[in-house]
């Protein structure tokens, strides 16, 4: 059912700094992107084989409050993993089991289909399950 870890998302409170820091352990950036309707900008580097660790910085007080608490000290947010079969399948079995998510659908990033589930029937741990390229054209 769950293919392999694709990311570890990281809410940072200083992207840049985070981002530095990073880099210098010899990690390489893959790619940036800002996401208004989610009031964050990410950064996403390539471990090993295949892995890669998203850095998650909130851009308004708000979504800063909500990812962070009451500290700014960066905390893993989620966990990706890849699904090896359809996503809504996959939810379906995992709602079996007590899991419920975010939405109701999986929702569309980046040519992927993603759902996120709620921590708190998940063993306080968010799951992002991802289907890649299932979202695009």
């Amino acid at each position: 059912m769950l293919k392999r870890i694709d990311h570890i998302g990281v809410v940072v409170d200083d992207l840049f700094r985070a981002k530095k820091f990073l880099e210098s352990l010899g990690l390489t950036l893959e790619f940036e992107r800002e996401v208004p309707e989610r009031n964050v900008k990410a950064a996403f580097y390539r471990v090993g084989d295949g892995a890669r660790i998203e850095l998650i910085e909130p851009t308004t007080s708000e979504a800063r409050r909500r990812r962070l608490g009451d500290g700014d000290q960066a905390r893993i947010e989620h966990i990706a993993v890849e699904v090896d079969d359809s996503i809504t399948k996959i939810m379906r079995t995992l709602r079996g089991l007590g899991v419920e998510f975010v939405a109701p659908q999986p929702v569309a990033i980046d040519g992927n289909l993603n759902a996120f589930s709620r921590p708190d029937t998940s063993e306080g741990i968010q799951f992002q399950l991802l289907e890649r390229d299932a979202a695009r054209d």
